[in-house]
């Protein structure tokens, strides 16, 4: 009978009824004697992760018992399904959902879909509720020992999928994590869940994109992925990829397109993060400053800092600040300071990924305040960074940028050349 109701709460999910596959998954977990609350409070929840935390920090792998009921097995199982549906349906919720399978676990031993609840749970580490990057990490780490010590390699995918995309990523540099979760898609696909395979999918393009790998690389992989999902009926991805594909195809241009689809998108999602986020990046790389900006602060991005994509729209967003200005416009805004404070305490995690950002906001920064010697060292060192960690994209960018900021001061000659990197770096990156 369990069974039949894991099937059912999936083939919801697949044909994109997620609220309904949410809610069958509450009610079978109530059926078998949990209480799920109807809303979390939130400084209730905190004092609680952070007692499961406290819990897990002394504990070793050798201390992870495993769990010999295969009631709690049963029970953890649909508390994995409920996390990954409540992800779409009501965030908060999951939040709740990762905190109780780690429980059950830290009472009644360990099994596979452990490993999984571990995982969820450091998003939270991660996220703004907590916000412990570096503990989420350990435990990621714990929970990928547990999936081999169990032989679970079929729940890679779901490992994959949680951790490269949300906690890892902070750390690591993008172009690993997008190894890896090219590699959940892969395994995903060889087992015939490509459910799970097609959203490694979307976020192994998705850090392929933020890491500068080649445009047009990057649409193939999309017309591919557009295949399968139209082939396998995966609805849920399917508002993804197109978002990526129209982005991609308008940076490999830098031409609008007549029939975008992100407008309506928007009006069905209510500015969903995933739609403002490519309606940023879309009006920054466009040279529509204004527009960035408009999206930007439409964004939830201050209260979220565990998501790449809120902090990646306040880096866009505080950037479009410096070029409004640039251009003789006065716009008030807030998003400058917090993209720097941001950034600045995200390159104490990974100065792989954030370094050439922090730089390039310091050079702004110094640029507005005409402070020359001081900026074109930030930029040299923005440069420098991106190439390091092979940003093409942000190189080009900083010698763009780098070269306005010359301009402004007189220098023709240097900012020539730095127009013609520039326009190097864009070209190896695949946009006209």
């Amino acid at each position: 009978k369990l069974d039949a109701y894991y099937l059912k709460i999936a083939l919801l999910h697949t044909h994109q009824e997620l609220k309904k596959s949410f809610d069958t998954c509450v009610e079978v977990l109530i059926q078998l004697g949990e209480t799920i609350p109807a809303t979390v409070d939130r400084e209730v929840f905190v004092k609680r992760a952070e007692n499961v935390l406290a819990k897990l920090n002394v504990m070793t792998e050798n201390d992870m018992k495993t769990m010999k009921s295969p009631f709690h097995v049963s029970l953890l199982r649909f508390y994995d399904r409920a996390c990954f549906t409540s992800y779409f349906v009501q965030l908060p919720m999951m939040k709740w959902l990762a905190c109780r399978m780690v429980e059950i676990s830290l009472e009644h031993g360990f099994s596979k879909y452990s490993a999984l609840g571990l995982m969820w749970f450091t998003m939270i580490l991660a996220g703004d509720l907590i916000y412990d990057v570096h503990a989420g990490y350990r435990v990621g780490k714990i929970a990928l020992k547990l999936l081999k010590r169990f032989d679970a390699n079929n729940l890679l995918p779901n490992a994959y999928l949680v951790y490269y995309s949300f906690t890892a990523v902070h750390i690591e540099p993008l172009q690993s994590c997008a190894d890896m979760l090219k590699r959940g898609f892969e395994i995903g696909l060889s087992i015939g869940d490509t459910q799970v395979a097609l959203l490694n999918g979307v976020h192994y393009i998705q850090k392929c994109f933020l890491s500068g790998t080649n445009l047009s690389i990057l649409k193939k992989e999309c017309d591919y992925q557009m295949r399968l999902i139209e082939t396998y009926f995966q609805s849920t991805t399917k508002m993804y990829v197109l978002a990526l594909q129209e982005t991609i195809s308008m940076l490999i241009t830098r031409e609008v397109l007549s029939n975008s689809t992100l407008l309506d998108q928007s009006k069905e999602l209510e500015f969903s993060q995933a739609i403002i986020f490519h309606n940023v990046i879309q009006n920054f790389w466009l040279g529509r400053w204004e527009r960035c900006l408009y999206y930007a602060k439409r964004s939830s991005a201050p209260s979220d800092i565990g998501q790449l994509k809120s902090i990646m729209i306040i880096f866009y967003g505080g950037l479009s600040c410096f070029q409004i200005s640039r251009k003789g416009a006065s716009k008030k805004s807030k998003l400058p300071k917090q993209a720097i404070a941001l950034l600045r305490e995200k390159g104490q995690q990974s100065s792989w990924n954030y370094q050439s950002k922090i730089y390039l906001l310091e050079a702004e920064i110094s640029s507005s305040l005409h402070e020359n010697d001081r900026a074109i060292f930030f930029y040299n060192s923005a440069i420098l960074a991106a190439r390091s960690s092979k940003f093409i994209h942000e190189e080009g960018l900083a010698c763009e940028f780098s070269a306005l900021h010359c301009l402004k001061f007189g220098d023709k000659k240097e900012a020539c050349i730095l127009l013609g990197q520039a326009r190097e770096c864009y070209m190896t990156w695949g946009s006209q």
